[in-house]
Parts: C-alpha cells; sequence; structure tokens
C-alpha cells in the first residue's frame, strides 16, 4: 500500500487538481473496502469459533468453489487445470498409456484434449448430486475401466492425477493471484477432491490418515487437501523421469497446437511454471533470464493492479465453466473455444467474426462451422463423449454408475465423523 500513498502525495506535491485527486482517492478506499468482502463471507460461518471446519457440508464446499471459479479466481482454477493436464504426462505409466491408446496423435489430440476439459470442467462445476456431475464422472470412469481392469492404470497414478488437481490450484493462486486462499477454502477443495476421488473409486488407503490407519481418518477437508498435497508432490519426485513417451506427449499436446514460431516461447513459459523434476521430466526447456523477468513483472504488475485498482468481478460477470443449457436446436450442449480447432462450438456471428475468432484465425485456428460436421459444433453429449472407438459405448455400466454416484451425494458432512489424529506438516 506504501506505493500507492507514495503516487497519491507525488500527485498533490505536483499540484494535481484536487478533484481528480479525490476521486481516485475514493475510488482506491472503495476498491479496499470491497475488494476482501468475498472472502470475508467465505470465512464468516467457521471463523471465531463459531464451527469447526468438519462441519463444511459437501453443498457449502460446492458454493465455495463456484465463487472461486467463477468470481474471484477465474484465471488461475483455468490455468491449475491445464497444468494439471500437462503434468499428468510427465508420469511415464500415464505418457505411456496415452502412448498406446492410437489417440496421442496430432490427428487426435484436440478433441482429446478439448474431451478432457469438459469432462473436468462439468465434474468441477456441477452439485455433486445433480445429473451432470454424474454423467461426466460416469464417463471418466467408464473410460478409465477397461485400462485400470489391464492394470495400465494404477490406483497411485489416477490418485497423483486427483492430487495435482488440487495442488495446482493452491500452486497458481499463491504464484499468481492477488491474494493466496485462506483455510476455510483450502478446506473446501479438499472436501470437494475426496468427493470426487470416492466417486471415480480411487482408494485413498497410500495417505497417512486413511480411515483405515491408526490415525483413523482426516480431521477435515483441509487436513485430508494437505495430505494429498504432499503426497502428490512426493509421488512425482518417486516416478517422474524423461521417457520417449514423455517427450511424445509434449509434442502432440503442447507443440502441435502452436505455430512454429511461438513453440519456444511457450515451452519456456510453462518450463517456468513447474519445478526441475516436473520440467525435465516433461523435456521442457527452464525460461531465459529474460523470460523469466518478464513473467514476474508480469505477475508483479497484475497482482498489485488487481489487489489495490480493480473493483471485485459482479456475479452478472461470472466466468461459467461450461453453459448452463442445452443447444435448443440440438438437446446437446455446446462449448467455448479453448484452442485452434473449435471443437463443439456452435456457429455464429460472434464465434465466426469475433475479436476471440479473429485472434485464432490469425494464428492458423479454424472457425465454427468449417469443413461442415468436422468439429461436432451440435455441441457434446456426456453419455457419449471421448474417443470415437468408444462413441455410444458403456451406457449400461454408465447407469449403473450414476445412480451409485446420485446416492452418494445426498452426504452432508464427509468430514464429521472422521477421528481427530495427529496431523503435522513437514518442512
Amino acid at each position: 500500500m506504501s506505493l500507492i500513498t507514495d503516487f497519491l502525495v507525488a500527485m498533490w506535491n505536483n499540484s494535481c487538481c484536487p478533484a481528480t485527486l479525490a476521486v481516485l482517492v475514493s475510488y482506491i478506499a472503495l476498491v479496499r473496502a470491497l475488494r476482501h468482502r468475498r472472502m470475508a463471507n467465505i470465512e464468516a460461518p467457521f471463523i471465531n469459533g463459531k464451527r469447526p471446519l468438519s462441519s463444511m457440508t459437501v453443498s457449502e464446499a460446492h458454493a465455495i468453489i463456484t465463487q472461486l471459479q467463477e468470481l474471484e479466481f477465474p484465471y488461475a482454477f483455468g490455468k491449475a487445470r491445464r497444468m494439471a493436464l500437462l503434468k499428468a504426462g510427465g508420469i511415464p505409466t500415464m505418457s505411456k498409456l496415452f502412448a498406446v491408446t492410437g489417440q496421442n496423435n496430432t490427428r487426435n489430440a484436440g478433441r482429446r484434449a478439448v474431451d478432457t476439459e469438459i469432462l473436468l470442467r462439468e465434474s468441477q462445476s456441477q452439485p455433486r448430486d445433480s445429473d451432470r456431475y454424474a454423467m461426466a464422472v460416469a464417463r471418466m470412469n467408464y473410460l478409465h475401466a477397461r485400462y485400470r481392469r489391464a492394470n495400465k492404470i494404477t490406483d497411485d497414478d489416477l490418485l497423483h492425477t486427483l492430487g495435482d488437481g488440487l495442488a495446482e490450484i493452491v500452486n497458481v493462486v499463491e504464484r499468481e493471484e492477488w491474494r493466496g486462499l485462506t483455510d476455510v477454502e483450502k478446506c473446501a477443495l479438499g472436501i470437494f477432491h475426496r468427493a470426487l476421488g470416492e466417486d471415480m473409486e480411487i482408494p485413498f488407503d497410500v495417505l497417512p490418515s486413511n480411515p483405515k490407519a491408526e490415525a483413523g481418518g482426516w480431521k477435515d477437508g483441509l487436513h485430508f487437501a494437505l495430505e494429498l498435497t504432499r503426497w502428490t508432490i512426493e509421488y512425482e519426485e518417486k516416478v517422474a523421469r524423461p521417457t520417449a513417451t514423455n517427450d511424445q506427449y509434449v509434442r502432440v499436446y503442447v507443440d502441435s497446437a502452436l505455430p512454429g514460431f511461438l513453440r519456444p516461447a511457450v515451452r519456456q513459459m510453462l518450463g517456468a511454471d513447474l519445478d526441475h523434476i516436473m520440467r525435465a521430466s516433461l523435456g521442457l526447456e527452464p525460461p531465459s533470464l529474460l523470460l523469466s523477468m518478464t513473467l514476474r513483472l508480469v505477475r508483479t504488475s497484475r497482482k498489485f493492479l488487481l489487489r489495490y485498482l480493480a473493483l471485485p468481478r459482479p456475479a452478472i460477470f461470472a466466468v461459467n465453466l461450461v453453459h448452463t443449457t442445452r443447444n435448443p436446436e440440438t438437446g446437446l450442449y455446446n462449448f467455448d473455444r479453448k484452442g485452434l480447432q473449435p471443437w463443439y462450438i456452435r456457429p455464429s456471428r460472434r464465434s465466426r467474426w469475433g475479436p476471440g475468432a479473429m485472434f485464432v484465425r490469425i494464428f492458423g485456428g479454424r472457425i465454427p462451422g468449417s469443413y461442415g460436421n468436422r468439429y461436432l459444433p451440435q455441441g457434446y453429449d456426456l453419455m457419449t463423449i471421448g474417443p470415437e472407438p468408444q462413441r455410444g459405448k458403456g451406457l449400461e455400466e454408465m447407469g449403473r454408475d450414476i445412480d451409485v454416484i446420485k446416492g452418494r451425494g445426498v452426504a452432508t458432512c464427509p468430514f464429521s465423523q472422521a477421528k481427530s489424529g495427529v496431523f503435522t506438516v513437514r518442512n
């Protein structure tokens, strides 16, 4: 805040118009008064001894996460999803699986990335007892099932993927946002990821405080979040190593999606967001000194502007992860562009000729409606989304899974019955 004060004093000393200065001071005071209001409202039920974190319900956790990813930190949550998906390719068993499925090539990579993004967005944005959440998770379970049965995807691999989704949210917010997450917000993230892991039938036996262990369970969602994050980091340290399939994963999902002149810079930017273990495992280059300084300047400036000069995002400008209604013409859900290929995007004047569309065209991207139905502009169906060979398959298995998932959704306080155990964080 001293920088702001110094700036105002300098303006006054330079005989700045008093009216202009008064308006600026009033605006900064308004930002300061409103900037932390959402955080305070989120924390209010659980501070000053009102309620323990163990009493937080699944629906409360969902409401908190919705505010964080749609209003408070939409940029960080979006980037965290992308980074977690990238890091999955740094685990050799996972990159090997991607390579042998026949889908890990430049022809299919664009759609695979969008399909995965959609399933994650659907599961992260919908209430646990909703049809869309249950269908998204059931579809993920079906697509993973045959590989799990063949032990080509291990339980530890899936737990790492789940944990990385959580860890990257915390990492990106701490590194790039105007404030960090509170314990209440981390508790909500822990509750969500615990529920998602349960619905994906991922065992938590390797975590020290799992209910079968002597500690007898986690105290609350915060306890679970910290423990899962620590295990995820340790797992990467143990298994992440450079392999040919890791390199192939990056070349397919990163290099092939970019114009040639951008690849070196983007690879270094991605490397800047990874620790040395995952950077080496993925074969990415560390950033140059100039790029490091530029990134640091941009992040510092963004933090400063958001904290002191930007009013909080109002609900009318919420960043919705998925469309809330179906395409009335097709009964399917459309998607917003997230790459150079317009998968599931409904052709419209804005999607074809708007500023975003024109920007994508500059870099060689396709417009919605290109090649007829090549990019499925009619939308996606959560019951059939995924690789073309699996299209329309698994409906019976998914139906049973959906019933089970929705049944679990009625649970309210997942940690209310957990025994209190000793919990320490190692430095």
